[in-house]
This record gives C-alpha cells, sequence and structure tokens, in this order.
C-alpha cells in the first residue's frame, strides 16, 4: 500500500464526511460487512483456477526440494535454491490472491500485531502520534481511489512483462526451431522454461488485479445507505462534538465578554489618572483570561468525549500558536505596554500619522485617531501601526490642519481659492470658478496662506522720482495716507481694514520707494484681489492728482 504523506492542508480534511464520523471500535465490523455485501462474489471458476495454480506451484515446489537433496552439484544446488526463493514468492502471492478474492481485498497479514519497541522520547515522533488518527482516517478516505490507482499502475507494468515475454518466447521458439546443436537447444530450452515461468507469473498477476480493480470499480448498490450511515455517525460523533466545543468556546466567552461590560458600567473612578493605567491592565487580563477559559472549555468538551483527533489537533494549534508568538513576542510586549498606556503612544497626546497630525481619541485592539478640521477624520486603526510611532502633549492652540472648509487660501504660485471639502486624503478647492481637487501631500506642499483665520495684509512697494526727495517725508508721505484713507472709506471692504501703514522704505540708485501696507480682517478675504487693485489704483490717482514723478 502506498503510504499518504501529511500535507500542510490537513485541517481541510475535517471537512470530509470520512474524517468527521468519529471511529468506534465496536463498529468497524459492520460497517466492514456492509462494503462487502454491496460487492459481487467471485466467480466459482476463477477460485478454481486458482486452487489449481497453487496446488500445481506446491507439487513444483516440493520436486525442486527432493531434486535439492539429491544433488551434489554446488553449481545445480545455486540454482535450484534461486528457483524455490522464486516459487516461494509465487506461493505467496498466489495465496494472498486467492485470500483477498474471497475476503473482498482483506487478508490475515493486516491481523498481524507487532511488539512495540522501547525507544527514548523524541517530540518529533509524539507530534506524529497526535497527527496519526488524523492520517489515518485521510487514509481510510482515499483508501479506495489509491488503490485504484496503485492497481492501475501494477497493472500496466504487468501487461508489459507479459508482451515483453511473449516477444521472449516467441523468439525463444523461433531460435530453437533454427537450431541443430543438441547443447544450444538444451540452453534454449532452460532458457525457454524460465521465460515461460515469468509470463505464468505476470498472467496470474494480472488476473489478479484485473479481478481487483473490476470489484473496486463495480457500482456499488448500497451507495445511498453508506452515504446516509456516515451522515449519521458524523451527526451523532465528531460533527456533534465539534458543535458542543465550539458551542462551549462561544457561550464562555460571550458570558465573560458581557460580565466584563458590566463590570466597566458600574460607577468607578476610572477616569481619575491613578486608576486608568490599572483599569486598562485588569481589562487586558480579562480578556487574555476570557479566550483562556473558552479554549479550556472547547478542549474540556473533547476530552470529556474521548474524541482525540479533535482534541490533538486542539493541543497542535495551541503549540504552534505558542511557536509562533515565541519569536514576535518582543513586537507584542511593546502592544501591550501601548494597550496599558505606557508606551511611546498614548491617549489623549497628539500624533503625526502619514503627514497629518491627530489627537488619539483612544488606545485598544483598534484605536482611534481623530482630526477636528477634516470631513471624516475618525480613523480606526489596529494598534501594530502604532508601535513603532511617538505621541506628544499638545496646547490647545496649536492648529490640527492649515485650512478648513469656507476658508480662503493662496497656494505657491498664487493660487487663490475657496476651500470647499478636506478629508484625510484629499482636499477640494474653487479656483476660478472651477472646483479643483488636490491630494492632502500635494496641498501641503504648496505651503498654503490661510486669509480667512487670522486676517491678512496687502504689501505694495511704490517708486517715486528722486526730483521728490525734498518734499518725499514731509508731504508726500502723509498726504498720500490721507488719501488712501479718505478713499478707503468709500470702499464696501472698509469694515475688514484693520490697519493703514504709508512709510518711506528706501532710497535707491534709480527712485524713492515707499511702503504701502493695508491690514484687514479674515472676513474680506474674499475681497483679497479687489482690494489688491483697489490699492494699487488709487496711488496711482494720488500721484496724479498731486503731480508726483513716478519712477
Amino acid at each position: 500500500m502506498i503510504l499518504l504523506k501529511p500535507a500542510p492542508f490537513f485541517f481541510f480534511v475535517l471537512l470530509s464526511s470520512g474524517i468527521c464520523a468519529q471511529p468506534v471500535p465496536a463498529t468497524k465490523p459492520a460497517a466492514l460487512a456492509t462494503t462487502q455485501s454491496t460487492e459481487s462474489p467471485p466467480s466459482d471458476e476463477s477460485l478454481y483456477e486458482l486452487l489449481a495454480t497453487i496446488k500445481e506451484t506446491e507439487n513444483e515446489r516440493t520436486a525442486l526440494s527432493e531434486q535439492l537433496k539429491n544433488t551434489s552439484n554446488p553449481a545445480n544446488e545455486q540454482q535450484i535454491k534461486e528457483q524455490l526463493e522464486s516459487l516461494d514468492q509465487r506461493l505467496f502471492d498466489l495465496k494472498n490472491s486467492f485470500e483477498e478474492t474471497v475476503t473482498g481485498g482483506r487478508g490475515l497479514a493486516t491481523l498481524a500485531e507487532k511488539p512495540e519497541e522501547k525507544t527514548p522520547f523524541n517530540w518529533r515522533k509524539e507530534l506524529e502520534e497526535i497527527v496519526r488518527p488524523l492520517m489515518n482516517d485521510l487514509k481510510q478516505l482515499t483508501e479506495r481511489p489509491r488503490k485504484m490507482e496503485q492497481l492501475k499502475s501494477e497493472q500496466i507494468l504487468q501487461e508489459d512483462h507479459l508482451q515483453l515475454a511473449d516477444t521472449a518466447i516467441a523468439e525463444l521458439e523461433k531460435t530453437l526451431a533454427q537450431s541443430k546443436h543438441s547443447s544450444v537447444r538444451h540452453a534454449l530450452k532452460e532458457l525457454l522454461n524460465q521465460w515461460q515461468e515469468q509470463r505464468k507469473n505476470a498472467e496470474s498477476r494480472l488476473q489478479r488485479i484485473n479481478a481487483q480493480l473490476q470489484r473496486l470499480t463495480a457500482p456499488s448498490e448500497g451507495l445511498g445507505e453508506e452515504l446516509v450511515t456516515k451522515l449519521q455517525k458524523f451527526a451523532s460523533g465528531r460533527g456533534l462534538n465539534l458543535v458542543l466545543a465550539l458551542g462551549g468556546f462561544v457561550l464562555i466567552y460571550l458570558v465573560l465578554i458581557g460580565l466584563g461590560r458590566l463590570i466597566s458600567r458600574l460607577p468607578s473612578r476610572k477616569h481619575e489618572p491613578g486608576t486608568r493605567r490599572l483599569a486598562r491592565a485588569i481589562a487586558l487580563l480579562l480578556r487574555t483570561l476570557t479566550v483562556t477559559l473558552a479554549l479550556f472549555t472547547a478542549m474540556l468538551i473533547l476530552y470529556v468525549r474521548g474524541d482525540w483527533l479533535l482534541f490533538g489537533l486542539m493541543v497542535l494549534l495551541m503549540i504552534t500558536l505558542t511557536w509562533g508568538l515565541q519569536k514576535s513576542l518582543p513586537r507584542y510586549i511593546r502592544e501591550i505596554r501601548l494597550l496599558l498606556n505606557m508606551g511611546g503612544v498614548r491617549e489623549g497626546e497628539r500624533i503625526l500619522y502619514n503627514g497629518l497630525p491627530w489627537r488619539i481619541a483612544s488606545l485598544n485592539i483598534f484605536s482611534t485617531l481623530y482630526n477636528p478640521l477634516l470631513h471624516g477624520g475618525l480613523l480606526r486603526l489596529p494598534i501594530d501601526r502604532l508601535v513603532d510611532l511617538q505621541s506628544r502633549p499638545y496646547s490647545p492652540e496649536e492648529p490640527w490642519f492649515p485650512s478648513q472648509v469656507g476658508d480662503i487660501v493662496i497656494l505657491e504660485g498664487d493660487i487663490y481659492g475657496k476651500v470647499l471639502l478636506q478629508t484625510p486624503e484629499i482636499v477640494q478647492m474653487q479656483i476660478i470658478g472651477a472646483t479643483t481637487t488636490f491630494t492632502v501631500a500635494d496641498y501641503l506642499g504648496k505651503k498654503p496662506r490661510n486669509l480667512s483665520r487670522d486676517g491678512f495684509a496687502i504689501p505694495i512697494n511704490f517708486k517715486l522720482n528722486y526730483q521728490h526727495h525734498e518734499i518725499i517725508l514731509t508731504d508726500i508721505v502723509p498726504t498720500l495716507r490721507a488719501y488712501l484713507e479718505e478713499q478707503l472709506a468709500q470702499q464696501p471692504f472698509h469694515p475688514h481694514l484693520t490697519g493703514l501703514l504709508v512709510e518711506f522704505n528706501e532710497a535707491t540708485n534709480s527712485s524713492l520707494n515707499l511702503l504701502i501696507i493695508g491690514m484687514f480682517t479674515g472676513a474680506g478675504a474674499e475681497d483679497y484681489w479687489s482690494i489688491h487693485r483697489f490699492l494699487y489704483r488709487t496711488i496711482l490717482s494720488a500721484c496724479n492728482h498731486y503731480n508726483w514723478a513716478i519712477a
């Protein structure tokens, strides 16, 4: 029989009907009888021919044994011994074929018990002992197709042997008919007898293989009954155990989780700084205890029910998880420190994630980050994403984003627009009547100037001719200031004006430069370009009115 090697998909086998049925020793004979009754019995003629071949082989062996006793030539003695070994093997195969034919493919050799040898403890062998019931069930499930595949391979091999023997015998008979020398004919006859013996063995094995294949491929009349029996065994055996174990796990888990939530809702001082860390430690311990007790309950149910296959699989799963946790234990310790609010990231502090500032609203298996100025600014992140980050306390005056919806901003390159939408991924602005979308990274990379938040100022550097150097400080500066104030008072954006600065800035080689700065509140941000044009226009009007030469 071909042994099936263990495969990593062995958990999938639990879903198969042949494995799900819990093995019960007392019911195995009945199952075997049912299977045998569905197969067609061998014909009496084939059994008679097989017994005749066995008898003929035994007589041939007896004759060779007598010949061995009477021979004195060592060479002949060795040749007779080799023939006896070949006959013994053929006789064993024939008897085994007869036994398997009349018993439906079963033999007494399968009942032979081998004494167990005492060996030192080996954890790998012990692990194999745990997995062995699963492999046995898998082999039992796939025994029929594996047996058929093995027989088909052997059938092809024996047919090749038979064809080869026929070809060799035909050539030998042809050569024997043409040979004239007695010594050559004697050697050819001995060789012909050997090939005929091999052909007879191959033919006998081929007949046995064909009979077994015919028996295995014959349609089973009790297939429906067999399926119903397997389903019933599943429902009353391993399937019931699996349902009970899962039910026990879920029940204990839900009860303890509900108890923990009920305790957390009781009046307490958990919001006080001194007790928050202890409350987190208790919550983490309770969750660990919940999972442990739920697993223990499931294993206890399987132990009491005596389902060693599922129990062994659970033990194997626990060992695998423990082995996996061994390598990642340092990182899990850091995550536990975060859950206890004792790590580099702490609840209520400010953290930078994906280039944006966030407030840590809560630390848990899935932590919550919040940004009040972003639409949809609530992120739920697994705790492992925060392990390598660092948070810090923040001041209430710190901004969470350079702008908010409705603000007027100027981006790098004098891109002027109004913010329509800002989320953790994009910022949409209305620019010259059209909606333009930026990624957050691109938006921040253009260094936005917010005109609406704290107000803005419009600076203008105006150049006059050197001919006014005598009156620029005493006459032009105060006159220009008064003129600008008079004109600004008549404009609709005058209520947003917070200050006006008119000063002599510098004297260059070719001009006298004046610095004019108009300062406005953020409410006048929508009139930014209108104010900018108005100031230039009004300064030029003053120059024309007072005959000031422009450089």
